[in-house]
């Protein structure tokens, strides 16, 4: 792979190297769906025809290597291990018909000298929690769980699960939903607020009073936060009464079931 390559970052186009050095594939079968499983690219001109995911070679200074996707899919383009990357990012795509060349300027990073059709892949998540969630004490802060994910790329439930970790940095708008309900009667007061890697989020908080039992009310609002690669953000929750929950319901035909919490996360910047 190194010395075509050296070939091609010296100005000879794709099918000129091919020619000079043989390093090229017209007929890549491309598979997998994660940087574990993709199709490894072995030659410096990869036409890939048919697939979903390929995976870099090891990424070495002065690389270049081009892909072409002839196939109908949308095609994944993986950096060879985690310390890598491509344009910033774990991951980039190319739509079909698409061509990228790209080069490695250090030994973890891919820039692309030339692109068609590719397409950054921004992270995204969508998580919710089916569970009933109770503040075991009056005036302590909680973080809000959350039980199941809906869809995610690059945006993870963390541990404990209150924690919704980003893969990669950038700026990311967080915007949630919670039921809020007092099982007795008489004012009681409920703050919200976001925290980052258990850091509170400066002029940030938000506060309700909840007016009775079987009152619920429903919170919901977003955040726009600058985060660093495996970042962690928590809602927060904090009540002056433990008869302060956040409510889920079970479904009852026609209508779906009731989370406590839903939150949704999307990448806005690259």
């Amino acid at each position: 792979m190194a010395i075509p390559s050296r070939v091609l970052g010296s100005g000879v186009n794709s099918l000129s190297t091919i020619a000079i050095c043989g390093d090229g594939n017209v007929s890549v079968t491309a598979a997998g769906t994660s940087a574990g499983d993709a199709t490894q690219l072995a030659y410096v001109y990869n036409n890939v025809t048919s697939g979903t995911g390929v995976k870099l070679p090891q990424t070495e200074m002065g690389e270049t290597i081009t892909i072409v996707n002839s196939g109908s899919d949308v095609l994944t383009v993986y950096p060879y291990d985690i310390n890598s990357t491509i344009n910033g990012a774990a991951s980039s795509e190319l739509l079909p018909g698409g061509s990228v060349i790209l080069s490695a300027t250090s030994n973890t990073t891919w820039v692309t000298l030339q692109g068609y059709k590719q397409l950054p892949k921004k992270r995204y998540g969508s998580f919710y929690s089916d569970q009933t969630q109770t503040a075991t004490s009056a005036g302590v802060a909680y973080g809000i769980v959350y039980t199941s994910t809906t869809a995610a790329y690059g945006v993870a439930i963390g541990s404990p699960a209150s924690r919704i970790v980003v893969e990669d940095a950038g700026v990311y708008d967080f915007q949630f939903s919670v039921q809020v309900d007092a099982t007795s009667g008489g004012d009681k007061e409920l703050y919200l607020w976001p925290r980052i890697n258990g850091n509170n989020v400066p002029e940030s908080a938000s506060f309700f009073r909840i007016k009775g039992n079987n009152a619920e009310v429903v919170p919901s609002w977003n955040f726009l936060l600058e985060m660093n690669a495996n970042d962690y953000f928590e809602l927060m929750w904090l009540t002056d009464s433990t008869d302060v929950q956040l409510l889920a319901m079970a479904a009852s035909a026609p209508i779906p079931a009731v989370p406590s919490v839903i939150l949704s996360v999307n990448e806005v910047s690259l």
